[in-house]
């Protein structure tokens, strides 16, 4: 599972950096762009925000997916609304971060760290059916989520420096997901 958590994760940030960096998304999409309407959707909401709903629909795929791995059945619609709103906020994430970086690489590196850590944390606690916003209450699972937060950012980090170094984004994000499908283990 990890494989496919992964492979969703990395073809949305794929998608979503060609997007931002103004590639030709109907290329992109392939097939389905006029099935999405993809220039009306861009037009009103400008390639920027167009990028960040494509990655978000990748993320909630991914999320929702990663919930059913996690307890074995689907998402209840509470838990369903939580994923939506952790997805979105992982994809302004994503889009702040890359405003950031020619702006100031330390307050961007460091926003991303704090960001994607807290989007760990909710994603966490909502696979285990916690309070959205509860800190972690055992240094095993703060100390988890941090590294996999970590590894993904190094991945992200190499791979928007250097498009051909998208090994790592894969490598980093595999990290990710693999420590993530741990720590949901420790209660």
């Amino acid at each position: 599972m990890v494989v496919i958590f992964t492979g969703i994760e990395i073809v949305g940030l794929i998608e979503w950096l060609a997007i931002s960096n103004g590639e030709n998304h109907a290329a992109l999409l392939g097939q389905s762009y006029p099935v999405l309407q993809v220039g009306a959707i861009s037009s009103r909401v400008g390639i920027t925000g167009f990028a960040a709903i494509v990655l978000a629909v990748f993320l909630l795929v991914e999320h929702i997916i990663t919930q059913v791995d996690a307890t074995g059945r689907f998402a209840s619609g509470k838990q369903l609304v939580e994923i939506l709103t952790f997805s979105s906020f992982e994809s302004v994430i994503w889009l702040v971060w890359l405003v950031l970086i020619p702006v100031n690489g330390i307050l961007a590196i460091t926003f991303f760290l704090v960001a994607l850590f807290v989007e760990h944390h909710i994603a966490d606690n909502v696979k285990k059916g916690l309070s959205f916003f509860k800190l972690s209450s055992t240094r095993a699972v703060f100390v988890g989520l941090l590294v996999l937060t970590i590894s993904e950012i190094i991945g992200a980090v190499v791979w928007v420096g250097n498009q051909n170094l998208l090994v790592v984004l894969v490598g980093g994000s595999l990290l990710e997901h693999y420590i993530a499908r741990n720590v949901g283990l420790i209660k």
